[in-house]
């Protein structure tokens, strides 16, 4: 299978070296800017092309890694194209135009993949498979943090794009979406978003969110989300309590899952058991790759749908505009207000 990227920025770099190690062909990259293009290709492979049509007439597959607002662009013509896609996320920045691309994609029958890739991590697929397997029972509250320093110059993910709110959407639609589209895996469909956060303070090198979903299950999910901590930090957290023990999960700690369960023979206390997950070929952006490249070649689904990733970012959506206006917002009758 012959791969080609559509920018070459940090998550290109990310996807690319991944790629090296699965039995595909990276046949080059497209780039707005010629030199980054040409400086991506001789890295990693394959030519630089002229144009994105050029691109997509010499690949099998294409890997989406420009800026939130570059993706309709690039997945409406490989939608046009019939050539099947990762794109990173936000799938898009705004909903119409997400709806839009998965229309395209439906119409011409074109494999799109949303790069969601924190179902992934070790950590938390196998807290996943846990909920799943009603290890802790019926899942009531999740509670998730995913905080690191401004992606400002100098950064791996560095770029003015962070700080352009109209461009990117801040840390709630750039950061949050990851949390948010984990909370719907586990909890299922959401209700209700409720969110307050800095993001309309003018203050970008210091965002923060912090959103709290109402599931239709009754489940109730707590997310912050931040770009406050101090430069070269980075931390997630994950919680989620049942109603027959809880997971639980810190970057900042040794173990990365413990899973505590009531213990009716010894009132007060919990058992515990922590195992790592970790292994060298468990890199969650690998794992990503050969996720898709396994459902391509199988023709099987892919875990996240194209369905999966609007309704994470219709919630991100809401959660903005519950800041702006200080009220909760019912998920089914929210409309994205105009730009």
């Amino acid at each position: 299978m012959r791969v080609g990227f559509v920018g070459a920025g940090a998550i290109a770099r990310v996807h690319a070296t991944q790629w090296l190690k699965l039995p595909v062909t990276l046949a080059g990259c497209y780039d707005r800017h010629l030199d980054r293009a040409e400086a991506f290709s001789a890295q990693y492979g394959g030519q630089t092309y002229a144009s994105l049509a050029e691109l997509l007439a010499n690949v099998d597959l294409v890997t989406i890694c420009t800026h939130t607002d570059g993706h309709k662009e690039a997945v409406m013509a490989a939608a046009a194209a019939r050539v099947a896609m990762i794109c990173e996320k936000p799938l898009a920045r705004h909903l119409h135009d997400a709806q839009e691309m998965v229309a395209a994609c439906e119409a011409t029958n074109t494999p799109l993949f949303v790069a969601q890739v924190v179902r992934f991590f070790p950590a938390y697929a196998r807290a996943k498979q846990s909920v799943a397997a009603g290890t802790i029972g019926t899942p009531g509250v999740i509670r998730t943090m995913r905080a690191g320093s401004y992606p400002a110059a100098g950064a791996t993910f560095s770029s003015p794009f962070y700080g352009d709110f109209a461009r990117s959407g801040g840390v709630a639609l750039d950061l949050a979406i990851h949390d948010i589209d984990y909370h719907r895996w586990i909890a299922g469909d959401v209700e209700r978003v409720f969110a307050r956060g800095l993001t309309y303070r003018g203050l970008p090198n210091a965002d923060h969110a912090y959103i709290v979903l109402r599931f239709r299950s009754g489940a109730v999910g707590h997310i912050d989300a931040n770009w406050a901590l101090p430069p070269g930090l980075f931390r997630t957290r994950l919680e989620i309590a049942g109603d027959q023990g809880l997971i639980e999960w810190d970057s900042f700690q040794p173990d990365p899952l413990i899973a505590a369960f009531h213990d009716p023979d010894h009132p007060g206390q919990a058992n515990q058991s922590s195992a790592s997950p970790l292994a060298a070929q468990d890199d969650p952006y690998f794992a990503q790759l050969a996720h898709v490249l396994a459902c391509l070649e199988q023709k099987q689904p892919f875990l996240v749908t194209p369905h999966d990733a609007v309704m994470a970012l219709k919630v991100s959506l809401a959660a903005l505009e519950s800041m702006r206006c200080g009220q909760p917002i019912e998920l089914d009758s929210f409309q994205e207000p105009s730009p």
